[in-house]
């Protein structure tokens, strides 16, 4: 059916491509630095996401206001403790101070007795408990929610209880409990700081490969003027896409904007610049272009997995949520969520932006120093 001119092509074509394929390979393994990327990093991260990528609930803070102070209510409240999940954060003695708590974010859920909840069961009413759930973090309130209303199924089905129990959810700050609210408001950031570790993190390793940079070292440029050059293209980048995925959020999403957008994107502003430092770092101590890029993608993803983006921070081992306090991401996210949803002002933010503020204080002039260590 074939010729054997057609044949012999082929098979040498073949040849050729097993020559090319087994010659990429040795050059890729032949470097020691380069089989450990390509092994420790794969192993790294695949533990990460198995700790990080879960919606079970490591803690949920919580705060009570029983008007109700029977033994019914405390029957309750004592299933709720015997939980190891749930962990009390106050004891609210007014509906008012109750609000404030679940408000505030010091507690994820807030459950609240009504000073009839014993009557009504010993009459064999439905009685209401009602559960607030701080919804910046859907996932989290659902999941919240989801293990209290187990436990109090559960009181309803023993012995004892005269008449049913009803759970009356409400979800502050994303009153339908709409998980696109806390992924689409997550990625104003979190798309954004993608594309910016990788246009910081390959600016210089690649011009060097593809010698440009020994030319621009030829202009009047000094060495800080060149680095504030290339620090500052991604960071006005990512300004940019990040007003772009705003944008979707508000006008093709629908999502409800409460903030105020100044204050939105000066957090986007620090927030890159402390991307854009260690991107630099990167792409200074790199030698090759294949280095930066790599780099960039091992730093990429625990950061985002890291972050609260997809899943709670709360929802990690203790251990790991250790380790996030490191990541500008997580401080990040949260202070963009907290403007976005619920009007977050300045004083609000203060405490999650200094970190922020030091991480950018820290790469910045790290990346600065390597870069002019290389040019020099």
């Amino acid at each position: 059916m074939f010729s054997t001119s057609f044949l012999a092509g082929l098979r040498a074509s073949l040849l050729r491509l097993r020559a090319l394929a087994r010659k990429e390979l040795i050059t890729l393994l032949r470097d020691p630095g380069m089989r450990r990327i390509l092994v420790v990093p794969i192993i790294a991260q695949s533990i990460l996401f198995g700790y990080g990528a879960t919606f079970n609930l490591e803690e949920a803070p919580y705060v009570i206001y029983d008007a109700s102070q029977s033994p019914a209510s405390e029957r309750v409240i004592r299933k709720i403790e015997a939980n190891r999940i749930f962990v009390r954060a106050g004891s609210p003695q007014s509906y008012e101070a109750f609000e404030q708590a679940v408000n505030d974010g010091d507690a994820l859920i807030g459950l609240y007795f009504p000073d009839d909840f014993a009557k009504k069961l010993a009459r064999g009413e439905p009685a209401e408990i009602f559960v607030a759930a701080d919804a910046r973090n859907t996932t989290t309130a659902n999941v919240a929610t989801g293990y209290v209303s187990a436990i109090i199924e559960s009181i309803a089905r023993e012995d004892g209880t005269a008449g049913p129990i009803e759970v009356r959810e409400r979800y502050r700050y994303n009153e339908n409990g709409i998980t696109r609210y806390n992924i689409m408001t997550g990625l104003i950031l979190g798309l954004a700081m993608i594309q910016v570790m990788l246009l910081a993190g390959l600016a210089i390793s690649r011009e060097r490969e593809e010698g440009a940079f020994d030319m621009m070292l030829m202009t009047p440029l000094s060495p800080v003027e060149i680095f504030i050059g290339k620090a500052a293209a991604p960071i006005l980048i990512g300004i940019f896409q990040s007003f772009l995925i705003f944008a979707v959020c508000r006008w093709w999403f629908d999502i409800p904007f409460a903030g105020s957008l100044p204050l939105l994107f000066f957090v986007v502003a620090l927030f890159s610049t402390s991307i854009v430092g260690l991107a630099l770092a990167i792409s200074a101590w790199a030698k090759t272009l294949q280095q930066s890029v790599v780099l960039s993608f091992i730093l990429l993803l625990p950061s985002l997995v890291l972050s609260g983006l997809m899943t709670p921070v709360a929802a990690m081992p203790e251990w790991m949520q250790t380790i996030t306090i490191l990541n500008p991401v997580r401080y990040g996210i949260l202070t963009i969520r907290m403007i976005y949803f619920e009007n977050a002002g300045l004083s609000d933010i203060l405490p999650y932006l200094w970190p922020l503020a030091v991480i950018s204080a820290v790469t910045i002039p790290g990346a600065a120093w390597l870069f002019r260590n290389k040019v020099v």
